[in-house]
């Protein structure tokens, strides 16, 4: 699964290089390949993932904004993702949450068989499956974006340029979600007794959490691009920010909305280049 996700630059490749009829077959016998080969899980993911990028590929073909491709391409691949998850339960008999809790369980403890200091709890898990699924979407959806250009200079091949296309180091998160996730935030610690309100709350802050680390992903970059940073620099800022610091970015891209970090950034930048002795 995790091949699946990075493999997503390729899927962006296939699809701007060799057209929608190439792009969609190819991903159709993909799925059904795992699925004949009783793989379903894998077969589910892949087609969610290859929808979400096709979708959003396609919607962008037609001029339609980063934002509006990306939000209808997720909701495309969390649906049909979902669909085939609820196919899979009915074909295995799971039809109440009880009998999911199990399968969690067991899950759950063959990891911990595998690793004894790993507690995970399964109640907790199961709620938030919906958010995992829509994070593994974006995820995907966000690599295939930053890593489609160098995937074109490593295969040498032309890449088209579409007037709609996101620039990534502009990426901002649109302003009314800011008022989104601090109201999620705000209802996993005050639910007012309702479980399903904190349940919703805790999967909404966790997608919020993945679109602003992209925010502060791109934050990041334009930073490192202002003081020009070697590829030492480079490399080692990420491995600390995103390994080991990934929701720093997440803070650093929430904390934009009012900074605008970038602003002052190329604020900086003018003033010392007209602050330069000739």
């Amino acid at each position: 699964m995790f091949t699946v996700v990075m493999g997503a630059p390729l899927m962006r490749v296939m699809r701007k290089s060799y057209g929608p009829v190439a792009y969609w077959t190819a991903g159709i016998a993909i799925a059904a390949l795992f699925w004949f080969l009783k793989a379903e899980p894998l077969a589910i993911f892949t087609a969610s993932i290859w929808m979400t990028l096709g979708v959003y590929g396609e919607l962008e073909q037609k001029g339609f904004g980063w934002w509006t491709s990306g939000l209808t391409s997720v909701f495309t691949g969390a649906a049909a993702g979902s669909w085939g998850v609820y196919k899979l339960f009915e074909r295995n008999g799971v039809q109440t949450f009880a009998e999911l809790q199990k399968i969690v369980d067991e899950f759950a403890r063959r990891i911990e068989s595998v690793n004894p200091n790993v507690k995970i709890d399964t109640s907790m898990l199961v709620q938030q499956i919906p958010s995992a699924i829509v994070i593994m979407l974006v995820l995907a959806l966000g690599l295939g974006l930053i890593f489609e250009k160098r995937v074109f200079s490593w295969l040498k091949m032309p890449r088209e340029k579409i007037s709609t296309q996101l620039k990534l180091l502009d990426y901002r998160v649109p302003d009314f979600i800011i008022w989104i996730a601090m109201s999620a935030f705000l209802l996993t610690m005050v639910s007012f007794g309702v479980k399903a309100i904190a349940v919703l709350a805790v999967n909404v802050v966790n997608v919020a959490i993945v679109l602003y680390f992209f925010q502060g992903l791109a934050v990041t970059q334009v930073f490192l691009n202002s003081i020009r940073a070697g590829i030492f620099t480079r490399i080692l800022t990420y491995i600390l920010l995103v390994g080991q610091l990934f929701l720093l970015l997440s803070v650093i891209g929430l904390i934009d909305y009012w900074v605008d970090f970038r602003r002052r950034i190329y604020n900086l930048k003018a003033r010392a280049s007209a602050n330069k002795p000739d």
